[in-house]
């Protein structure tokens, strides 16, 4: 007697295992957000350990080294300006601006992190919609 014999076989059609999740737009807007904010800050802290940023893509079956979009400004007397951007648009940051100002560098990943927790809120939410709809062509 052979091991196949003593499995119970049917004709029966299997459909896919667990139904495709459709992500919300909201919800797929705030992820996009928060995974370009979390880039900013492995830059960030690059920058501050004084070492050159650079980040790594992954092209057809290669891994790449591509220049990073910096959302910050150094100024001469020290000061760092920091925006948040959605697909390339500055974002309004409550009504008030388009930029965050900080002292030094050493600030950028505390400020970040702030930033995270203010789009899993949703209070960035409608400055995201107005980014995506000026970003598109």
């Amino acid at each position: 007697m052979g091991y196949l014999t003593k499995l119970e076989v049917s004709n029966r059609i299997i459909r896919a295992a667990r139904p495709r999740r459709v992500t919300d737009t909201v919800e797929y807007r705030r992820q996009k957000l928060i995974a370009n904010i979390e880039e900013q800050i492995e830059l960030a802290s690059l920058v501050i350990q004084n070492k050159t940023p650079v980040m790594r893509r992954k092209r057809g079956h290669r891994v790449v080294e591509v220049r990073p979009r910096i959302w910050w400004k150094t100024v001469p007397d020290g000061g760092v300006f920091v925006q948040i951007r959605y697909n390339k648009v500055a974002l309004d940051i409550d009504g008030r601006g388009t930029s965050i100002e900080a002292t030094s560098l050493e600030q950028l990943p505390t400020i970040y992190r702030t930033v995270i927790k203010a789009v899993e809120a949703g209070e960035l939410d409608h400055a995201i919609d107005r980014a995506a709809i000026k970003s598109r062509p």
